[in-house]
Parts: structure tokens; C-alpha cells; sequence
């Protein structure tokens, strides 16, 4: 066994995600229904998120193409131009 597999797993509660990605309850819940967002995991009475989960998701994030000022009037990659 390697040295990181005897590091155990931090657990974070909803406000501590809250607080790591600067998202609010109801944009992390929409973005797990779309699959968008790492899943949670029932612990007891409570619901977790695994923090490298989160810590991944934020670098993913960061590491995906940022909107320029010279993105205006260009239509977005993922929207249907067909106005449908």
C-alpha cells in the first residue's frame, strides 16, 4: 500500500462546499441533477461531499476557457442557433 492510500478522506458538509466553490445550495443541487457536479454521499443522518471531489471539480473550473470581452455577439458552442 502507498503512503496516500492511508490517508483518510476529508468529508465536507454543505456549508463548507458553500464556502470552497462560492456556490449556493440550489446551484450545487441543479448542477448535481445535470451530472455537472461531484455527487453526494449519505453519511448517517447527513449528506458529504468528498473534498477532493470538490477540490477536483474547482480545478476543473479554473482550467476551462474563459469569457472574453471579445465573446460578445459570438454564439455560445453548447446553444442551438435554430431558436428552438
Amino acid at each position: 500500500m502507498g503512503a496516500a492510500e492511508n490517508i483518510p478522506e476529508v468529508l465536507l458538509k454543505l456549508e463548507q462546499v458553500e464556502a470552497q466553490t462560492g456556490m449556493k445550495k440550489s446551484y450545487i443541487y441543479r448542477e448535481m441533477e445535470k451530472g455537472t457536479f461531484p455527487p453526494r454521499h449519505k453519511v448517517g443522518g447527513g449528506t458529504r461531499w468528498y473534498q477532493s471531489d470538490i477540490q477536483r471539480w474547482i480545478r476543473a473550473r479554473r482550467s476551462a476557457p474563459q469569457w472574453t470581452p471579445e465573446d460578445v455577439g459570438q454564439p455560445a458552442a453548447n446553444c442551438d442557433s435554430s431558436g428552438a
